[in-house]
């Protein structure tokens, strides 16, 4: 585990992960949810305080809203995440060593579960079934696509599927009770050698694609990093990431933007990029629909009294990660200001 730091805010500590997951929550930032988390893929653009393997938390109705949370890991390089259904961890896929690994939302760092094989080339994505026994883990294999299901708790391979003509960058497994399509299904995210989009219905029983439509609607150049994810009401979401030629030798790169996709046409309405500044270079989307956070609960009792208040002023004169609330690695008047904002909201 990257962080050996333990508190009682353990009541909401392992609440967020991989792909998107949405729900209803307040932004230390001033949004409102529903919400998702995502983790930076690479650090490209360099924005103070977004590093490789941060983990961000967006407003799906305010994509320009995000707070970062915590840090993943330090020298790690994730490529796909999903909350884990029935214990609600934010689980990642990291490909150093191609293990799942468990985000610690609260202190940072993560707990490694176990490698899984047949990876060679590094996961471009994962998603869990909707028991959360099976894990989905894709990568590419010279020409085709190979998905590989795992046990969820130990990273034990259970079966290999190679699928020619695909390259996944990420994956989402149909919600039960979808209004239309069939729970359980998986659908994936696959760039074109002519720079688009496609959404790929998957079947694995037969290592076939059932559909795969073109994804209108993006409005730049897609590249590798992408993330998708369902709602519990079955609308399907997904930030990719790209690049604008602004002339045959000049490119500018695009921070991430979010989606909805029509999952019988492709169409896709774009919702605005992930923060304003054009700062994420997302790899995954996971949307929330738990209970939401109450940031300032430093106690984990469900309650905001003297003992949060003094929690919090112990962790900010030890300069503990805890009370970094504005995510920007400095211990200042931001982050008590933040603590009182979200101390003066209440718990929901």
């Amino acid at each position: 585990m990257n962080s050996t730091h333990t508190h009682k805010r353990s009541a909401w500590k392992m609440r967020a992960a991989g792909a998107l997951v949405a729900g209803a929550g307040t932004l230390a930032s001033g949004g409102d949810g529903p919400y998702a988390y995502i983790v930076e893929g690479s650090g490209y653009f360099g924005a103070p305080g977004i590093e490789l393997a941060h983990v961000g938390r967006v407003d799906l109705s305010d994509p320009s809203q995000v707070e970062v949370i915590a840090r993943a890991a330090d020298d790690l390089r994730f490529g796909g995440a999903d909350l884990r259904p029935g214990t609600g961890e934010l689980v990642g896929f990291e490909n150093t060593t191609n293990a799942l690994r468990i985000f610690d939302l609260v202190n940072g760092g993560n707990t490694l579960i176990d490698s899984i094989g047949y990876m060679d080339a590094g996961v471009a994505a994962m998603s869990f079934s909707n028991d959360g026994s099976v894990v989905y883990a894709a990568t590419t294999v010279g020409g085709f696509a190979r998905i590989v299901e795992a046990d969820a708790d130990t990273g034990k391979v259970l079966g290999v599927h190679n699928i020619l003509g695909l390259t996944i960058t990420s994956l989402a497994v149909v919600p039960d009770g979808h209004p239309t399509l069939t729970a359980g299904e998986l659908y994936g995210l696959t760039l074109t050698s002519g720079g688009g989009v496609r959404l790929a219905h998957i079947d694995l029983d037969t290592n076939s694609v059932v559909s795969q439509p073109f994804v209108g609607g993006i409005g730049f150049s897609p590249q590798f990093e992408t993330g998708l994810d369902f709602a519990s009401d079955g609308t399907l979401y997904a930030v990719i990431q790209g690049f604008d030629q602004l002339s045959p030798d000049e490119f500018i790169e695009i921070s991430s933007h979010l989606y909805t996709i029509d999952p019988a046409t492709g169409d896709a309405t774009d919702l605005g990029p992930i923060e304003a500044q054009g700062t994420w270079d997302a790899v995954t989307l996971v949307i929330d629909e738990g209970p939401a956070l109450c940031l300032a609960d430093l106690t984990g009792d469900g309650e905001l009294d003297f003992f949060d208040v003094s929690e919090f002023l112990d962790a900010f004169g030890a300069q503990d990660p805890i009370a970094d609330f504005t995510g920007d690695g400095e211990f200042d008047f931001f982050d008590v200001s933040d603590f009182l904002d979200a101390f003066g909201k209440g718990c929901p």
